[in-house]
């Protein structure tokens, strides 16, 4: 972990010398609760404004390559402080830790509860759209990802392992249910979740729920015991497939509450809101008679 902050840090002030501002690590890493298989969490940020179009697209295009040539799971961003200071998600202003420079999220604002309750609801759609290789657009009630196969095809994404070889994972699994779960809660709680761990208990406290038991397995046991990768023991395989048959039902009742919320977007009076709408439906259409009405209507309204 060490070695690979010193050599990430090390390439952009090389590559940049002068414009690294600070360096934070979030999420399990950041809290303690990292497992073998967690990826590293990792924000640099520039000094000021980004110079040009040209030096963001360098420093972002340098981001992939680390990503790509690093030795275990790495999710970076590079941003600058301009684009801090419109707001930065709560997993950042309180629980990132900070690795190089100085600290500097007092004088940051946390995003609005709106934005957040915004961009996760979206966001959450996204991966129900395009996580498991859905056909579009998305049609209410999804099925299962693969319904033939033993964990119902949610456990199609890969992890890299220590010696560099890849194993199947619930890693995709666990950030749809875990990031639809913070939509719902900042939705209908108005609250933030800054810390993966809370999430689960959080869920349970505001929300509650025929879906509160799968938030708590689904950290405690695929997340907690089988650290992201597939069990080998008959009994505990059982456990994962019973854990991936209720997901689906989650999955079904955020889409519900979605709609609810798209349609609320793309009639009300936020132009932001409105836009954001529309763009989430070009990238992933939902197979709806009152959804689509709205969105043409909107459309219509705005060519106006």
């Amino acid at each position: 972990m060490d070695e690979l902050l010193r050599g990430f840090i090390g390439i952009f002030e090389t590559a940049f010398p002068g414009r690294v501002r600070v360096c934070y690590v979030d999420g399990s890493y950041a809290d303690g609760s990292g497992v073998a298989t967690s990826d590293v969490d990792v924000t640099l940020v520039f000094k000021e404004a980004f110079r040009d179009d040209e030096e963001r697209q360098r420093a972002r295009a340098l981001c992939e390559y680390c990503v790509l040539l690093s030795g275990v799971e790495l999710d970076a961003e590079v941003t600058d402080e301009a684009g801090l200071r419109r707001g930065v998600p709560p997993s950042f202003k309180l629980a990132a830790t900070l690795v190089y420079g100085e600290d500097r999220r007092d004088n940051l604002p946390l995003v609005s509860i709106e934005q957040w309750t915004r961009d996760r609801m979206h966001s959450s759609y996204w991966r129900v759209a395009h996580l498991f290789g859905r056909p579009l657009p998305v049609r209410y009630p999804v099925d299962y990802p693969d319904p033939n196969a033993e964990f119902y095809g949610y456990d199609r994404r890969t992890v890299r392992l220590s010696g560099g070889s890849e194993a199947p994972s619930t890693r995709d699994l666990i950030r749809l249910v875990g990031w639809a779960a913070t939509a719902l809660i900042a939705r209908k709680a108005r609250r933030y979740v800054a810390r993966k761990r809370d999430c689960h208990v959080l869920y349970r406290e505001l929300i509650g729920g025929e879906h509160a038991d799968l938030l708590d397995d689904i950290y405690t046991q695929c997340r907690g015991r089988w650290q992201y990768l597939i069990p080998d023991n008959p009994v505990e395989r059982r456990a994962l497939r019973d854990i991936c048959a209720r997901t689906l039902a989650f999955e079904n009742a955020f889409l519900l509450e979605y709609r609810t919320f798209l349609l609320g977007e793309l009639r009300g009076a936020d132009a932001e809101g409105r836009r954001m709408a529309l763009e989430v439906l070009e990238r992933a259409p939902l197979a709806d008679e009152e959804v689509t009405a709205a969105e043409r209507a909107l459309m219509r309204a705005e060519d106006v």
